[in-house]
C-alpha cells in the first residue's frame, strides 16, 4: 500500500511512535501502543475518543490493516489479535478478507479455542446455508473439541441445531461430546439423559443402533413397542451411559489437576513462564501420552481416551501457544511423532517452531539438522545450515554441525573448512570470539576422516596459541598417542577409518 502521510491525522505522534517500533520490533508494549494510537487516530486530540469506523477516510483504515499485519508477522501467536485484524476487515465490510485472515491465524493456530469460537461466529452471520453450517461446525469441533475448556464451542453448535430443528445431528453430537473429558462435562451428561427419558421410537434410534440392539439385548425395532421392552431399553441405556459418565468423569478430574495449576493461556511475548507451569503443561502431556499407552490394548474400553491422537494434539498445541518461547516443547512434540515413525511430521512441528522463535534460539535449528541427517536428507542439512550461518555466521553450534553433515558428504573437506575458519576468526582480532572456536580444536580430535598426521599439522599451523582449548586439545592428543611426536608415520596415507 502507498501511503501519504502528509495526509495522516495527528501524523507527528503516529510516526514517532511508529519509528520506536520500527527500531525496536521485538517490544510488544511499543507495538501496544501503536495499536492503540492508529485505532483512535483521528480522535487523539480530542476529549470524546472514537475508533476509526467504516466511514473513516481510507488512509485511516489502511493504517489500521497496515499496524495489524505488521504485528501479527512480528507476534503470529497472538490470537485475540487475529480476531481483532479480522473484525477490521468485517467493519470495512471487506467480507471475504475477513474469511481469510481467519484462515491464515488457524493456519499458525489450528486449534485455537477463542479463534475458532470467533471464526464461527463470524459464519453464522454471512452463512445462511445450514448444511454448510454444519460443516463449518464439524471442522471446528474435529480441531477443538478435545479442548478441556470446548463448552463455550459446544453451547453454540448444540443451540444452533436445536434452532433449526436438526434432531438426530443434536443426538449425535451430545453422544459425542459426552465421551471427551472436560470442564462441564456434567451438564451434557444430564443433557443426554434427558433424549432418553423423552425418547420416542424415532429418537431412540439416534442412541442406539439396531446391531447393538440385537446383538446386547437380543431385540429387534419391533420389539420396543411392548411396554415392557420399551422400558426396559431405557433403563439398560441409562446403565450404560451411566458407566460411560463415571470413567469419563473420572479423567475429567484428573485433567482438572493440571488445569486448575495453569494460569496462562495465551501467548505472552517476551514474558517467562513460572517454573511450575512449565512443569504442569510437561507433566499434563506426559500423563495423557500414559494413557493412551495404557489403553490401547484394552479393545473394549468405553471412552474416546482410546483414540485420543486429537486429544493429544489439542493439549500440545494448547501448550505451544503458551510455551512458543520454550524450544523443549517443539521438541517433545517432534519426539511424539519420531517415536510412531512419523519423520515427516516430526520435521515440520521443528520447522513450525523455528518459523516462531528468534534465530538466536538455536536448539530447534540443531534438531533439525539431526532429523535430516536421520533421514539422510545431506542436501537440505547443508542447504539449512548455509542458511542459519548466513544469519549467525560466527556460531561454532553451527559450524560444528557443519562439520558433522560434510563428515557424511564430503569427509576430506572437514579439515579445510577447520583451518579456514580458525583462520578467518584470527584476522577480526577478537580474542573472546577467538577462545571461543578453539573448540574446534577438540572438536577436531571426534573426526577420524583427520588423519594423525594432518591433526599434527594443524596444531603446528597455530603453535602460537595459548587459549584454554588450544592447550587441552593438544594435551588430549599426546596423551591418546602416547608420542612426544604426535605424526604416526607408519599408518600409510589413505588407509584412516573414513567412518564414525
Amino acid at each position: 500500500m502507498n501511503i501519504n502521510l502528509s495526509d495522516v491525522p495527528n501524523k507527528e505522534r503516529w510516526i514517532s511512535i511508529a519509528t520506536q517500533v520500527a527500531n525496536n520490533p521485538d517490544d510488544f508494549k511499543l507495538w501496544e501502543e501503536l495499536i492503540q494510537i492508529t485505532e483512535f487516530l483521528p480522535s487523539l486530540n480530542l476529549k470524546t475518543k472514537y475508533k476509526i469506523n467504516s466511514q473513516s477516510t481510507n488512509i485511516e483504515k489502511q493504517l489500521v490493516l497496515i499496524v495489524y499485519e505488521n504485528l501479527l508477522i512480528q507476534f503470529p501467536l497472538l490470537e485475540q489479535y487475529w480476531i481483532n485484524y479480522s473484525n477490521w476487515f468485517y467493519k470495512f465490510n471487506n467480507l471475504s478478507k475477513a474469511i481469510d485472515t481467519f484462515e491464515r491465524a488457524l493456519i499458525i493456530l489450528p486449534n485455537s479455542l477463542i479463534i475458532w469460537n470467533s471464526y464461527i461466529d463470524l459464519q453464522l452471520k454471512l452463512n445462511s446455508d445450514n448444511d454448510k453450517m454444519i460443516i463449518n461446525f464439524e471442522r471446528a469441533r474435529e480441531a477443538i473439541g478435545y479442548h478441556y475448556l470446548a463448552n463455550s464451542f459446544f453451547d453454540k453448535y448444540l443451540y444452533f441445531l436445536k434452532n433449526i430443528n436438526y434432531i438426530k445431528h443434536y443426538h449425535i453430537l451430545l453422544r459425542k461430546i459426552i465421551e471427551i473429558p472436560q470442564y462441564d462435562y456434567l451438564k451434557y451428561y444430564k443433557e443426554f439423559l434427558k433424549l432418553i427419558e423423552n425418547a420416542n421410537f424415532d429418537t431412540i434410534k439416534y442412541l442406539i443402533s439396531l446391531e447393538d440392539l440385537k446383538k446386547d439385548y437380543n431385540l429387534n425395532w419391533d420389539d420396543l413397542f411392548k411396554p415392557e421392552k420399551w422400558k426396559l431399553i431405557k433403563i439398560e441405556l441409562k446403565k450404560k451411559f451411566t458407566d460411560l459418565f463415571i470413567t469419563t468423569q473420572y479423567h475429567s478430574w484428573k485433567f482438572y489437576n493440571f488445569e486448575r495449576k495453569l494460569k496462562t493461556f495465551y501467548y505472552k511475548p517476551n514474558i517467562k513462564l513460572t517454573r511450575l507451569e512449565l512443569q504442569t503443561w510437561k507433566s499434563y502431556i506426559e500423563y495423557i501420552e500414559i494413557q493412551n499407552l495404557k489403553i490401547a490394548t484394552k479393545e473394549k474400553e468405553i471412552n474416546l481416551i482410546k483414540n485420543n491422537s486429537l486429544l493429544i494434539d489439542t493439549i500440545y498445541n494448547r501448550c505451544l501457544i503458551v510455551t512458543a518461547s520454550y524450544p523443549y516443547f517443539w521438541i517433545k512434540l517432534s519426539n511424539y511423532y519420531l517415536n510412531y515413525n512419523d519423520l515427516k511430521t516430526a520435521k515440520l512441528i521443528l520447522i513450525k517452531g523455528i518459523y516462531l522463535n528468534p534465530i538466536e534460539n538455536l536448539k530447534l535449528r540443531i534438531r533439525l539438522i539431526d532429523l535430516f541427517i536421520l533421514s539422510t536428507e545431506f542436501d537440505k542439512a547443508k542447504s539449512f545450515l548455509y542458511e542459519s550461518l548466513k544469519l549467525l555466521p560466527n556460531n561454532i553450534q553451527l559450524f560444528c554441525k557443519l562439520l558433522e553433515v560434510e563428515h557424511f558428504t564430503q569427509s576430506s573437506n572437514v579439515s579445510k573448512l577447520i583451518i579456514n575458519k580458525l583462520t578467518d576468526i584470527l584476522k577480526l582480532g577478537n580474542i573472546e570470539l577467538e577462545n571461543q572456536f578453539d573448540y574446534l580444536f577438540i572438536e577436531m580430535l571426534n573426526f577420524s576422516c583427520i588423519s594423525l598426521e594432518k591433526i599434527n599439522q594443524i596444531f603446528e599451523k597455530f603453535n602460537t596459541k595459548k587459549s584454554y582449548y588450544y592447550l587441552k586439545a593438544k594435551k588430549m592428543f599426546f596423551e591418546i598417542y602416547k608420542n612426544e611426536k604426535p605424526i604416526i608415520k607408519h599408518i600409510p596415507s589413505g588407509w584412516e577409518c573414513e567412518y564414525f
